[in-house]
């Protein structure tokens, strides 16, 4: 699944969306770069 709107990452547990993580500051596909790195650090396998 893509963002729905830049820079913004869903976070998934199987198939729900339990969140997101929202990045801001940098060029658009840099913020969801970081918003994965972030999801990353928390232990959770992003789809």
């Amino acid at each position: 699944m893509t963002a729905m709107l830049e820079g913004g990452v869903p976070i998934f547990v199987g198939a729900d969306i339990v969140g997101a993580v929202g990045v801001s500051g940098v060029k658009s596909d840099q913020d969801a770069q970081i918003a994965r790195a972030g999801i990353a650090v928390l232990g959770i396998e992003n789809v």
